[in-house]
């Protein structure tokens, strides 16, 4: 994490150019909008259980400290970002950032239910992948779709909304199969 923070300070809120499928101008994004996909990913590998013959015999089950665990690599993600941000004195750019953090923890979580930690990056990727190389959001992400959240503009209420369900159901999910498998 403290690696996406450093690029994220660097990179910040400045538009690197990717192509576009559709043959149109170029398309910007920013550190902002992109980094959040690294740290969500890392949030949900971070639950991988290394020592799982350990954790089964354990006084406390690892299921109960899990959603502490979740909590804090969260909240040390969110951190990271909003020093990085204030860092590179891109804090307009915090709450794209902290928005794309939310989704992109929530599509980490449902990947990580449906297949476990280690494939939690899937969901994630194929969902940025199509957003930022085929969606049209228009200028500054006015026009943006539901589907293309990660690059719609701040103050766009269906992004966040989109967001804040992907977090609550992925995080809901997550801990349902985790409480399901011990």
């Amino acid at each position: 994490m403290t690696g996406c923070a450093v690029a994220l300070t660097w990179w910040g809120g400045q538009a690197v150019l990717f192509p576009n499928v559709s043959g149109d101008k170029p398309i910007p994004a920013t550190g902002a909008g992109f980094i959040p996909l690294l740290l969500s990913v890392g949030v949900l590998m971070s639950t991988i259980d290394h020592m799982a013959d350990f954790s089964h015999a354990a006084a406390l089950p690892r299921r109960h400290l899990l959603s502490l665990h979740l909590t804090a690599a969260f909240a040390t993600a969110a951190t990271l970002t909003c020093l990085a941000l204030l860092l590179s004195q891109d804090a307009p750019a915090l709450p794209l950032a902290l928005r794309n953090l939310l989704g992109f923890t929530g599509l980490s979580a449902l990947s990580a239910a449906a297949l476990g930690s280690r494939l939690s990056w899937l969901l994630p990727v194929a969902q940025t992948v199509p957003a930022f190389l085929i969606g049209a959001p228009g200028a500054r992400g006015t026009d943006a779709q539901w589907w293309e959240w990660p690059r719609a503009a701040v103050g766009n209420g269906t992004a966040w909304t989109v967001s804040t369900v992907l977090f609550g159901a992925g995080i809901s999910l997550f801990m349902l199969r985790a409480n399901r498998q011990s």
